[in-house]
């Protein structure tokens, strides 16, 4: 278990890394056109998460066709979205309003799924949008593009969350992970074309770390949830807040006030109670490999790829 919880460590530092790569492009270059050239190389890679049976055909077949639809539709939106946010709000700031994924998969669940929910996770939920509110500060001070597309970030990887647990086994685990990589650099690769400016020199070297960043977490992500259960792997996506405030502390002397990191501390806080709630009521449960035996890697054990840069899980279910 140590190795898989060290696996999703690492996996969520690429991702955080991947993200301040992002915001080093800047606005010089449409947040589709990013998405599509980071998006082309995992895809063309995705392969390497197929397992015996699975079919590059897979990625085309779907059971749920309404549920898939309805999933890859927020899928291609999280990740420019997420751009937008990084690009233009601090960084630390971005993911904390991003982290209200949590609370909107719970409310989304009551309403979706007819889920109850007790009041313990009600109070986190009502806390997680205070914490927003006080990082925001909105009538305070301007509020922005990103602040809008964080949100929207959020609101995506929840219903992507949601979709996900509808869709329950039905879909191949590669079907999930592909179609995810695929739907967004076609979404992406459309929706860049009005705007389309070749990239420079600089932005490529970037644009090419984002998308080796992005296959480099979600392959660590998988090799994580192959040697640890899943509330052990998806907690550890909380370290990014502390690569977020070093990261825009040191390369982009981004220095939060009081204010913010108290809006981030409860925004995270409530986010990892709700997580921990969430796996009590739904524990994932993982069958211990014996002493020095590897554990089996099944298409039905591979976790769903962060929609995010994103689900991130939180992204990840």
């Amino acid at each position: 278990m140590t190795k898989g919880i060290l696996f999703a460590f690492l996996a969520f530092a690429f991702f955080a890394w991947g993200d301040a790569l992002v915001k080093a492009i800047g606005h010089g270059l449409d947040p589709f056109e990013v998405t599509f050239f980071a998006y082309i190389l995992p895809l063309l890679l995705s392969p390497v998460f197929m397992t015996r049976g699975d079919r590059l055909g897979d990625l085309l077949r779907w059971n749920r066709p309404w549920l898939m639809t309805v999933r890859l539709v927020f899928v291609a939106a999280s990740t420019p979205l997420s751009v937008m946010s990084f690009r233009s709000l601090p960084f630390a700031e971005a993911f904390a309003m991003i982290f209200l994924m949590p609370s909107l998969v719970t409310l989304l669940a009551i309403v979706v799924l007819k889920e109850p929910v007790r009041w313990r996770r009600r109070l986190a939920i009502g806390a997680a949008f205070i914490g927003v509110l006080i990082v925001a500060r909105p009538g305070f001070r301007e509020l922005l593009p990103g602040h809008f597309a964080a949100l929207g970030c959020a609101f995506s990887s929840a219903v992507v969350v949601i979709t996900g647990r509808m869709i329950g086994h039905a879909e191949k685990r590669f079907t999930l992970i592909g179609t995810v990589f695929l739907s967004t650099a076609v979404a992406s690769g459309l929706l860049m074309l009005p705007g389309f400016e070749w990239p420079t020199r600089e932005q490529w070297i970037l644009t090419v770390g984002f998308a080796t960043t992005t296959f480099a977490a979600q392959a660590l992500f998988t090799l994580a949830a192959a040697f640890a259960p899943a509330d052990r792997v998806g907690a550890a996506q909380y370290s990014q807040i502390l690569w977020a405030l070093a990261i825009g502390a040191i390369f982009f002397d981004e220095w939060p006030d009081l204010l913010s990191l108290v809006g981030i501390v409860i925004v995270v806080g409530s986010g990892l109670f709700i997580f921990a709630r969430e796996h009590a009521q739904h524990p994932d449960p993982m069958p211990e490999p014996a002493p020095g035996e590897e554990p089996e890697v099944s298409s039905e054990s591979l976790p769903e790829p962060r929609p995010e840069p994103g689900f991130r899980p939180p992204a990840r279910p």
